[in-house]
Parts: structure tokens; C-alpha cells; sequence
């Protein structure tokens, strides 16, 4: 089993790619945002380097409590005065709300790590997932990041509801995305200057993204995305 904080880039290009895609970062933090309302302790769990936390923090004074476990992104928490833990058991109070995105896909046992986030959360608390779709979209890039998995609307949907979570929403996000995502992985991942590089990922951000953003509204959402937003509740 990988680390149950895993997120799925660290340190330095982390910090490229949040300067890079501030639209989809914001995007996340916002919907998590609206699924919880104004709670009174939020974690992040797999903070990395405090990207999306910093995002709460600024946007909506919301101050999380961060669970990472890797050493180097700690240390940008530290820099950043985040509040962290190794793992959930060790936060002394019971939180009503738990983030995180694009962690689980990391870990090999998720039913194991759903359920201790259920048993962590007060009654009542609510739950947001922000995780890759569909295993059409499974590339080397999945491969080279430390996938086990892209999910599926039904088996995250089962999962959840083994662990005891209540669903109060799922769906897809960013319709536009599932598109690029199949190109890149006929085309191939280039991290230095092709699909998959910092200037790709600005490029998308800036242009692509919003219109993405947009066709969900409109619907696209319940057809096909990139990802999956699932809201759950204890």
C-alpha cells in the first residue's frame, strides 16, 4: 500500500503547475466550497504543498488542517503555516468536513482509507472527492505518477457506500478534459515541451478550461469528464 497522503506531484512542480492552472485549482477548492458550506474544521487530506489550501485560506478564509506525509512537501506546509498531521488519527479534534483531490487513485486499499475517513468525521460531516475518470483514459502518465486506478462513476459510487458514506452528489467534471486526455494518451505525455508540459497545461487553463467549465453547467457534466466529483456524508 502507498502512502495514504500521497498527492500526485510534489515540491517544485507542484508549485509550477498550481502558478500554471489557477482556473482549474480554484475551480476544485470552489466546488468543495460550496459542498461544505462554512465549516468549522476542514481537512485536506494529501495536501501536498498546500496549493488548494491556500486557495481556501485566501479566498474564503478557511483555514484547513493538512494530512501529508512526505517529508519535502511538509516542509513547504511549514513555510506556509499550515497545520499538518501524518494521517487522520493523529488530528485531535473530529472535523465536519474532509477534502481531497486526486489522492486516492494513489492508494491500493481506498475502501480502507474512506472508511477511516468516515469514522473520523463528526455525524453529519461531509465529504468531497475530486479524483480521476475513467480507466478509457489510463495512459503512462497514470503509470508514471503512481496510479492504481482512474474510476468509474459506479465503482466509486459502491465504494463509498461500503465504507457507510451516504452520496449526496456524483458526477463528472471537466467534459472538455476527457478530450485532451484521450489525445494525450494516443499522442503521448511530454513533460518538456509537448502535451503534458507546463506551457500545454497554461495553454489549457486559460482557454480550454473555462469553456470546459461552462459545457458542464450545461449538462456535459452527467455525460463524460476527466474526472469525478463525488459529495458524501456521514
Amino acid at each position: 500500500m502507498q502512502n495514504e497522503s500521497q498527492s500526485e506531484y510534489s515540491g517544485l512542480e507542484e508549485l509550477l503547475i498550481s502558478e500554471s492552472m489557477p482556473n482549474y485549482n480554484y475551480f476544485i477548492v470552489t466546488t468543495a466550497k460550496n459542498a461544505f458550506g462554512d465549516p468549522s474544521q476542514l481537512v485536506d487530506f494529501g495536501a501536498g504543498i498546500g496549493t488548494l489550501s491556500l486557495i481556501f485560506r485566501e479566498e474564503y478564509n478557511i483555514n484547513p488542517v493538512c494530512v501529508e506525509i512526505d517529508s519535502k512537501n511538509q516542509e513547504y506546509l511549514l513555510q506556509r503555516k499550515f497545520q499538518f498531521f501524518e494521517n487522520l488519527t493523529s488530528i485531535p479534534n473530529n472535523p465536519d468536513a474532509i477534502f481531497s483531490s486526486n489522492v486516492l487513485e494513489h492508494i491500493e486499499d481506498d475502501v480502507s482509507i474512506l472508511k477511516e475517513m468516515r469514522k473520523q468525521l463528526k455525524d453529519g460531516g461531509r465529504l468531497c472527492l475530486y479524483l480521476p475518470a475513467k480507466m478509457l483514459l489510463w495512459s503512462k502518465l497514470d503509470e508514471a505518477v503512481g496510479h492504481y486506478r482512474r474510476y468509474e462513476i459506479s465503482e466509486l459510487r459502491s465504494k463509498c457506500r461500503d465504507a457507510g458514506f451516504k452520496i449526496i452528489k456524483i458526477h463528472y467534471a471537466d467534459c472538455a478534459g476527457f478530450f485532451a486526455s484521450l489525445l494525450m494518451k494516443f499522442l503521448g505525455y511530454n513533460s518538456k515541451n509537448g502535451i503534458g508540459s507546463i506551457e500545454s497545461m497554461k495553454f489549457y487553463d486559460k482557454y480550454l478550461f473555462p469553456i470546459s467549465n461552462f459545457l458542464d453547467k450545461l449538462g456535459f457534466k452527467y455525460l463524460l469528464g476527466k474526472n469525478i466529483v463525488l459529495i458524501a456524508e456521514k
